[in-house]
């Protein structure tokens, strides 16, 4: 490819995904210093879309108006003014392909697994790794395109103004940045996935009895959660930012935790860029495709009824999750923690 290509990057959402999406950046930034790479992401995750050197441009997609035609035809002349080389779709559903018809990319590619009817506007990008970890997968997609994948490093976002909020936000609940903390995020995007609240609730007794800190995280979604653990724990060692922080501000609630707990969920894999000592709790998604990724400092807790595979990544079982014990868990931080 030519040194300025200009590329589209599409990946709308979710959290979680788009962060298994930022080494295929890297690795096409480190391969083409001077390409121009935009962007297409939904306005809720734009924040975890890293800036200058990594990305030229972000451009907002209204998910609530892709299916409308008028709004396509919006998209096309903005898109078409940008004279796109390449288009890589790297989420290979309807919409995101809809964004690629319209985007006048000349060549339009796509991470292989192709859904909703895409294979109709994108060519696959198929390598080696289409059986492994979403990490690897999408990698391909840049070993395709002619780089050469030597190391897997996520650029994540960085922001001074969000490490001072999260700094006043924790100190105005009785945190300190300076003391280490264990990070804890209840939730999941899908129920299935979660590990039970009153679970969440016991575990947390105990390390508060511990003397260990905790801090809640996660989307406005789980407020309901966080409420119900800090009540059923009743101690000033455990404090919620649930619903409070944008995506910057949480990965520096991450960033400066000493542990972080949580089942297959976005900021797990926020933890996991940022090589933080972690606990991923997993039964009802496969954690060779979407666990932690090239972290050293990661421990993964399988229930013991875990039956989820590369061929089959998703089992809804909404007794799985229950199987993990506490005490499991509580062990595994005890030895993480020197308890």
């Amino acid at each position: 490819m030519k040194e300025d290509i200009r590329i589209l990057f599409i990946r709308m959402s979710s959290l979680g995904d788009i962060i298994h999406t930022l080494p295929t950046l890297y690795a096409i930034r480190k391969q083409y210093p001077n390409a121009h790479i935009a962007w297409a992401v939904h306005e809720r995750f734009k924040d975890i879309i890293p800036g200058e050197p990594w990305v030229n441009e972000v451009i907002l997609i209204d998910k609530t108006r892709l299916k409308r035609i008028p709004y396509l035809i919006e998209l096309w002349g903005i898109l078409h003014k940008k004279k796109f080389d390449i288009s890589l779709d790297l989420q290979s559903w309807a919409k995101s392909a809809a964004v690629a018809l319209v985007s006048g990319a000349k060549k339009k590619y796509s991470y292989w697994e192709q859904r909703e009817g895409s294979w109709l506007v994108n060519t696959p990008l198929v390598g080696q790794h289409k059986r492994d970890h979403l990490v690897e997968g999408y990698l391909d997609t840049a070993r395709a395109l002619g780089c050469d994948v030597d190391e897997v490093i996520f650029p994540l976002p960085t922001s001074e103004e969000a490490k001072e909020q999260v700094i006043d936000k924790l100190q105005s609940l009785g945190i300190s940045i300076d003391r280490p903390y264990i990070a804890i995020a209840p939730g999941a995007r899908w129920i299935a996935k979660e590990w039970p609240i009153p679970k969440f609730i016991e575990l947390c007794k105990e390390l508060t009895a511990l003397g260990e800190k905790i801090v809640l995280v996660g989307a406005a979604d789980d407020t309901s959660k966080g409420e119900a653990i800090v009540a059923g724990v009743d101690s000033s060692g455990v404090v919620s930012l649930i619903g409070q922080t944008n995506v910057l501000e949480l990965i520096e609630v991450i960033r400066h935790s000493a542990l972080y707990i949580s089942a297959d969920t976005g900021p797990l894999h926020i933890a996991s860029a940022l090589k933080k000592s972690l606990i991923a709790l997993f039964g009802t998604t496969c954690a060779e495709r979407t666990g932690p990724y090239g972290n050293e400092y990661a421990r993964i807790i399988k229930s013991p009824t875990y039956q989820a595979t590369l061929d089959n990544p998703l089992v809804e079982d909404m007794e799985c999750m229950d199987q993990i014990s506490v005490e499991t868990v509580l062990q595994h931080v005890k030895e993480m923690r020197n308890l």
